[in-house]
């Protein structure tokens, strides 16, 4: 695909992705009205620790990953997004239950506002509540997610929306030839 322009490329993404709008396809990123950079000192430090932590997580150093997490949110307990890191960690480890209070915990700090932290609890709860079975709260959540500027979150609750999954599967049975679409 090298050589062609970006519109090129999200017609033939378009082939492979029939949900997807080309507006969806040539914007990849996400775009959030408000965002939580750190600002007091304590806030430093839990990005800071945060990070570590993450880079021990991508590692495969779960345990000590979470071990900075928790010092993270020690550091800057109103800050959501130390909040969301442990809850991703928590997540990896299978802890479930215990990542969801987090991302809860996320969620509340971030109520009413617009910023990336909302957003990535959404999507994290959104992610849980679909491994649950949950489809309908899982799609609110990456709805509102996406409304806030989560192109993964656009994603998602595309896939979960019935009237596309319907049209992927009749374009599906065109596209292989099928001579009658079954529903």
């Amino acid at each position: 695909m090298e050589g062609l322009s970006d519109r090129d490329q999200a017609v033939l993404r378009s082939i492979m992705d029939p949900t997807a709008t080309l507006g969806d396809l040539t914007d990849d990123s996400d775009h959030f009205p408000e965002d939580n950079a750190p600002t007091s000192d304590s806030d430093r430090l839990s990005a800071e620790l945060c990070a570590r932590g993450a880079a021990l997580a991508e590692g495969g150093r779960l345990s000590e990953a979470l071990a900075l997490m928790g010092e993270g949110v020690a550091a800057a307990p109103a800050r959501p997004d130390a909040y969301n890191d442990r809850a991703q960690v928590l997540r990896l480890m299978m802890r479930d239950t215990e990542a969801l209070l987090d991302i809860e915990r996320a969620l509340s700090l971030t109520a009413g506002s617009r910023c990336r932290a909302r957003a990535l609890a959404l999507c994290q709860r959104g992610l849980l509540r679909r491994k649950a079975g949950a489809e309908a709260e899982a799609r609110a959540d990456f709805v509102e997610a996406a409304d806030l500027g989560s192109a993964f979150a656009k994603k998602q609750a595309v896939e979960l929306n019935p009237y596309a999954a319907l049209c992927n599967q009749m374009l599906s049975q065109v596209l292989r030839g099928d001579k009658e679409i079954k529903l």
